[in-house]
């Protein structure tokens, strides 16, 4: 619960490209707390090695990214519109008192301000949640909800540990941001609960790097 009473649940363990599976999780966490009051849409995936040969990805991998990242997004932030919309007609109809009633914010990357090279499908997908981003903003702003997104650089998670991917390369990567380093998760953790509360109420729309330096 954060300082002004609101309470936030973590939720996982489902495919956030099944929309099946998204209704079914959203029924159970209402039944748990019926006044959502904030959404993160987090899940992401990468492909699991670069080594494409200079070829691009393959049908299947760009599909099953763009699934994830951004069917991903668009299934559980449909759920949430929804929910909102439909649990506070009254609300959404009154233009004095509407205000504060719900935020997203989604997960992209900095690739949406330097593309990442061999990622097509992690730099379209994210690109895409961008625009979706706007498009919600600007639609649902007028019902009291605000959508921004936070675009983390190279971060220090499993994701990037993964003995797949070259570490060398990830170890070149990190040289490469000015402060040397990847970010922390709770760092980015911190963008998102501050976005989530009502602290930047005249904030929507937007697009926050956190990313150590590296698009300078």
């Amino acid at each position: 619960m954060d300082s002004i009473g609101k309470t936030y649940i973590v939720t996982g363990g489902f495919d956030v490209s099944s929309r099946e599976q998204i209704s079914t999780a959203f029924e159970a966490i209402s039944l748990q707390s019926p006044d959502i009051h904030g959404l993160v849409n987090s899940a992401g995936i990468a492909p699991e090695t670069l080594d494409n040969l200079g070829l691009p990805e393959e049908d299947d991998i760009f599909k099953r990214i763009m699934d994830v990242n951004l069917y991903g997004t668009w299934n559980a932030g449909t759920a949430y519109l929804k929910h909102l919309c439909t649990r506070y007609p009254e609300i959404i109809q009154d233009e004095k008192n509407r205000e504060g009633l719900g935020s997203i914010v989604n997960l992209t990357s900095e690739s949406v301000i330097r593309a990442d090279p061999d990622m097509a499908s992690c730099n379209t997908s994210k690109h895409a949640v961008v625009g979706l981003t706007k498009s919600w903003a600007k639609d649902f702003v007028r019902r009291g909800v605000r959508v921004n997104c936070v675009a983390p650089g190279l971060t220090d998670t499993p994701m990037v540990r993964n003995e797949n991917l070259d570490q060398a390369m990830v170890e070149e990567l990190i040289n490469s941001v000015p402060m040397k380093r990847a970010a922390r998760p709770e760092e980015v953790a911190e963008l998102i609960v501050f976005l989530l509360s009502e602290r930047p109420f005249y904030m929507t729309g937007q697009v926050i790097p956190i990313e150590g330096g590296i698009t300078i």
